[in-house]
């Protein structure tokens, strides 16, 4: 059995005790392996000692980088240390010689953090170096098994890497113990042990918060360290003296440690004197209220078939792009060439239950009742949607009518049929060709005598982009999931377009299906919920950045006199639906039309839009993005970042106060 660790904790006190000399070299041998490999990996990653490209930070001076090495040092001991003496307790009665127990301690101590360094790198150099572990929880719901599910595929490596560390510790420690000579003995925890490594933490605590708060260099290369994102989150709580939830340290700084209304993310009371979220000053109290127009319901002159698809992580450059000399999407360049495509689309988050939910509600807010379901059906429409995707993901907070349809389909109706490894809501999916194949079913035996609304969402798009159903249309290249590095940035891109292209025919398929079964074509819209960034500037995925990659989407139209103002935000979609439906001009040949509104701008926001990890306006030219956790604005690309404080405020406080209001009109009442 063993000891608790009071009765394991002698009366030992000397200096010359051996158990304080073990733990004390295994912990130091520990903080410098820890140290020299987190400053390699951070030269290798972002030239933190030389500057390179794309380095915002960087040791300027071998002073610098010097002193950045010493308070590393001292930080990777105050965790190594705790470890090591905790080590030393648990195989205090273990009869190993003390070779053998300083290899358990010593490469016990340093296991952790260097297994999170070499992981972390992993994921980051897959990921991107802005991938917020934080901030994937909040787009989960919150919920532990879904991120599970949603980020299995980059955990299974790190586990078997954990496993085998462990495993590779346990026999240099039963190798050495059975190879050496000299007596085997346990040893116990001693007080003088407990207090040191006590000591130990308090000062790398202590330095780690002072290192962090006098100097950028030390808070941007401490926080990239396994050892300071630990101490930055117990400093973070330690320092929350006023338990708003904020500390002194951390990514998010409360601004007034001693009063509970003043934290980040606090709603900003209008015209009080008072910043509640310390950023962009108090809000004005001349500033107008936030609204959100309902559509019109008045009743439609004509009533035409419609269509609305919308396409999962679906990149707005693949339409009209070609691989190896053949097109991608030919259906959708012909939708476009019959109607508009707008190249200035963009959705106002790069996840898919929030961004479905703000294309089919028209709401920022949630101010607005119903969805276009419901518009469609006041007007004795037959509403049919047909998803890929596990329509119950979101929850009744993102709810947008899938329950209230006529005809329903989604995911979970064929789980024996999915191409994704989980069931969980946000990864179960199927197939185009499944879902074609349910449409098809749901149009044979649908009574004509009513027009149709026919929502239709394919996923086949969405990580890793490939499965068995997919056919090589514009390319045979296949890349497995473990082969997805920003080495194969190239054949990554190729096989997903060639995905594209399968997205594209099964669309084509959907409409020849509709067409023959109501004996005329449909109104056609073609979107999707966000893009995807296939390693551009470094990021790979959607949901955790604000650049084009990730938010600009296709819009296509076709057989529908909608009004579209670019920018075109995916809220705008619900009005110029209506609004064109009411319009007298609807005839199978009216044509929908594209014009540009320079001051139009459209808000875009990462995670939860209460809480943000930035937010930004995206427009006709360089996109403007607050990033709550740096306090900083950044422009179009990493060389125009500034200080919020150094540039021209009136912009940044466009979008603050945007979303300050935003934030209060969607509050609860109190």
């Amino acid at each position: 059995m063993i000891p608790s660790p009071a009765r394991a904790v002698s009366s030992q006190r000397t200096p010359s005790s051996p158990g304080w000399r073990l733990w004390f070299g295994a912990a130091t041998a520990a903080a410098l392996l820890i140290t020299a490999a987190d400053a390699v990996l951070l030269q290798q990653k972002r030239a933190f000692f030389t500057g390179g490209f794309l380095t915002e930070i960087h040791a300027r001076t071998p002073s610098e980088a010097l002193a950045f090495l010493f308070t590393s040092l001292l930080v990777d001991g105050a965790l190594a240390g705790t470890v090591a003496a905790v080590l030393l307790w648990a195989s205090s009665r273990l009869r190993l010689t003390r070779r053998a127990r300083a290899a358990l301690i010593g490469l016990g101590a340093a296991a952790p953090a260097l297994l999170w360094a070499f992981i972390e790198y992993r994921m980051l150099a897959v990921l991107g170096d802005t991938f917020d572990l934080g901030l994937m929880f909040d787009l989960t719901g919150g919920n532990a098994w879904e991120l599970l599910a949603v980020s299995s595929s980059h955990l299974v490596a790190p586990l078997l890497l954990t496993v085998g560390a462990a495993s590779g510790i346990a026999a240099v420690t039963w190798f050495v113990n059975r190879a050496d000579r000299a007596p085997r003995t346990a040893l116990r925890l001693t007080r003088r042990i407990v207090l040191s490594a006590a000591a130990g933490f308090v000062i790398g605590l202590l330095l780690f918060a002072a290192a962090s708060t006098v100097s950028p260099l030390a808070e941007d290369g401490l926080r990239r360290k396994a050892s300071g994102q630990f101490l930055l989150r117990l400093a973070a709580v330690l320092s929350d003296f006023d338990r708003d939830g904020f500390g002194i340290v951390g990514r998010l700084v409360d601004p007034a440690p001693f009063d509970a209304s003043i934290f980040p993310y606090a709603l900003d009371v209008p015209g009080n004197g008072i910043d509640e979220n310390a950023v962009g000053g108090d809000l004005p109290a001349t500033t107008a209220p936030y609204v959100e127009t309902p559509p019109a319901q008045t009743p439609w002159p004509a009533r035409p078939d419609v269509v609305l698809v919308v396409l999962e992580s679906f990149r707005a450059d693949v339409v009209g792009r070609s691989v190896n000399g053949r097109p991608v999407t030919p259906v959708m360049d012909a939708l476009a060439r019959q109607g508009i495509s707008s190249s200035r689309a963009f959705s106002h988050n790069g996840y898919t239950i929030q961004s479905r939910f703000h294309l089919l509600t028209g709401s920022l807010a949630g101010l607005l009742q119903g969805s276009l379901i419901d518009d469609f059906k006041a007007q004795g429409y037959e509403t049919a949607y047909f998803s890929a995707q596990d329509e119950s993901f979101g929850g009744p907070d993102f709810n947008v009518g899938f329950d209230r349809s006529e005809v329903r389909y989604d995911a979970r109706q064929d789980r024996g049929r999915r191409y994704t490894t989980f069931t969980t809501a946000g990864s179960l999916a199927v197939s185009h060709r499944v879902l074609t194949e349910r449409i098809d079913e749901f149009l044979r035996r649908r009574d004509r005598s009513r027009p149709l609304f026919l929502y239709v969402n394919f996923h086949d798009t969405h990580f890793p982009y490939h499965h068995d159903d997919i056919q090589p249309i514009v390319s045979d290249v296949r890349v497995s999931q473990r082969e997805i590095v920003p080495a194969n940035a190239g054949r990554l891109r190729e096989m997903y377009d060639n995905t594209a292209a399968n997205v594209d025919r099964a669309l084509g398929v959907t409409l020849d299906l509709v067409t023959r079964a109501e004996g005329r074509a449909p109104a056609v819209i073609v979107t999707a919920d966000h893009g995807e960034s296939l390693f551009d500037e470094g990021f790979l995925g959607h949901g955790y950045a604000l650049n084009d990659a990730q938010t600009r989407i296709p819009l296509i139209v076709s057989g529908l006199p909608v009004r579209i103002t670019e920018p075109f935000g995916q809220v705008d979609l619900r009005s110029a639906i209506v609004n064109a439906l009411s319009s007298e001009d609807t005839t199978q040949d009216a044509k929908p039309r594209l014009t540009f509104d320079s001051t139009k701008v459209v808000f875009q926001y990462l995670g939860n839009i209460a809480r943000p990890g930035q937010i930004g306006f995206a427009g006709g030219g360089e996109r403007l993005v607050f990033d709550f956790r740096q306090r900083r604005q950044t422009g179009p690309g990493p060389e125009a970042r500034a200080d919020a404080e150094n540039t021209e405020p009136a912009a940044l406080h466009r979008l603050i106060h945007f979303w300050e209001r935003l934030v209060l009109a969607a509050a609860p009442p109190e």
